[in-house]
């Protein structure tokens, strides 16, 4: 019975696995107002689909209040440092009153000793004596006042220099309102969403424009977990899963086949849920300026566009390749040497497409594993085994570049 067959023969294959997801841009930005007031200016190009570049003013909001408060704030810093200079003079000519008093006040208990003294040998009257010390408590009564007057400047010095630091805070914060008036674009980007319009109110929290990065897209392929998994183990051989994204490269596409666009990408991470609906694993990967449009190659990748991902592994350089629909219940057909049907074992570890990758060791080089139907299908039965060209140069194709 003739019987179609393939070679098993060590073959270099490039793993892949693919799957499908949706583009969206790796950086979103809102722009939200953080002082409220009319809008005086929008871009030109606040628009939808409009392109703004970094560092461009994008909205201004009336700066008329915000001036006035920066003034005021000066105006008080003025009044609180002039207050804590009055203090500080208020100090010095206290101290200098104090000097002269304590002066006075000790020439008062000097004239007090001596009309003590006249008074003890009768030479003055004791009124004079009490004339003296009136005049000794009067004095005391001044220096003490000027003593609980200097107590006090410290405390009152301290209160002016904090008004002072309170007014130019006030004024830090009234510069920042000012400055907050001015929304600028962070990044360069696309205009997804506009909310504001020229004379239109803003409050604060105001959502007024959305910006999409243009530097960067990331696309969430959705993978099957089992498929992942023994990708994973054929791309990392040993390696840390952490490796993964270094690992793996990647390459989007959009078209029918023969005319595709392609974008080369980079594996950026591991989404961390599965897919509640479809059980799926996410594998989140980054297109470098997606933007950039190759005449005659591919457009833009542009959000929203539902592309097709292909993750490649590190080079296998002696890989088995088998059609899958030759592998039933971990077993595959032979033509034996004398040209009779036997069977062997085979355990695949990957799939790509209709094509199986075997683990090492399993059938041996050189083994004719048929891909026809041979019925019935009776070990022992004669064989006339016929090369089958065309499965043969699907493997070839799948080890070069991967099966779709």
């Amino acid at each position: 019975m003739a019987a179609a067959y393939v070679v098993v023969a060590p073959r270099a294959l490039v793993p892949e696995v693919s799957g499908f997801g949706e583009v969206a841009p790796a950086r979103v930005w809102t722009a939200v107002a953080q002082v409220a007031g009319r809008v005086a200016y929008v871009h030109d190009e606040l628009i939808r689909g409009g392109f703004v570049g970094a560092g461009e003013t994008l909205i201004e909001i009336a700066k008329d209040d915000y001036e006035l408060a920066v003034v005021r704030a000066d105006a008080d810093i003025r009044s609180a440092e002039a207050r804590a200079e009055e203090v500080r003079l208020s100090k010095a000519t206290t101290e200098a009153s104090l000097a002269i008093e304590a002066r006075a006040l000790d020439l008062a208990e000097r004239d007090l000793a001596r009309v003590a003294r006249l008074s003890e040998s009768g030479t003055v009257s004791s009124s004079v004596v009490e004339a003296s010390e009136r005049d000794v408590l009067a004095q005391r009564l001044k220096v003490q006042n000027y003593e609980n007057t200097l107590a006090l400047l410290p405390a009152q010095l301290e209160a002016a220099e904090q008004s002072v630091a309170v007014a130019r805070a006030a004024k830090a914060s009234a510069e920042l309102d000012l400055s907050r008036t001015v929304v600028t674009a962070p990044f360069d980007g696309r205009v997804s969403r506009v909310d504001a319009e020229i004379s239109q109110f803003v409050g604060v929290g105001s959502a007024m424009a959305s910006i999409d990065g243009a530097a960067a897209a990331e696309i969430d392929v959705q993978m099957s977990p089992r498929l992942m998994a023994a990708f994973a183990r054929l791309a990392l051989r040993g390696a840390s899963p952490q490796a993964l994204s270094e690992t793996l490269s990647a390459r989007a596409t959009l078209g029918a086949e023969g005319a595709e666009a392609v974008w080369p990408a980079e594996v950026a991470r591991i989404s961390d849920t599965v897919d509640p609906e479809t059980r799926s694993l996410g594998v989140i990967v980054r297109v470098d300026d997606p933007y950039a449009a190759a005449p005659g190659e591919r457009p833009p990748l542009i959000k929203g566009m539902f592309v097709k991902v292909t993750l490649s592994a590190p080079l296998i350089e002696n890989a088995t390749l088998l059609p899958r629909r030759t592998i039933r219940d971990g077993r595959v057909m032979i033509a034996g040497a004398d040209d009779r049907l036997a069977f062997a074992s085979a355990t695949p570890v990957f799939a790509m497409g209709d094509v199986a990758v075997l683990a090492p060791g399993g059938l041996p080089e050189g083994a004719r594993v048929i891909t026809s139907e041979p019925s019935p299908a009776i070990e022992g039965l004669l064989l006339a085994p016929v090369p089958d060209a065309e499965t043969e140069a699907r493997l070839d194709a799948a080890a070069a570049g991967g099966a779709e």
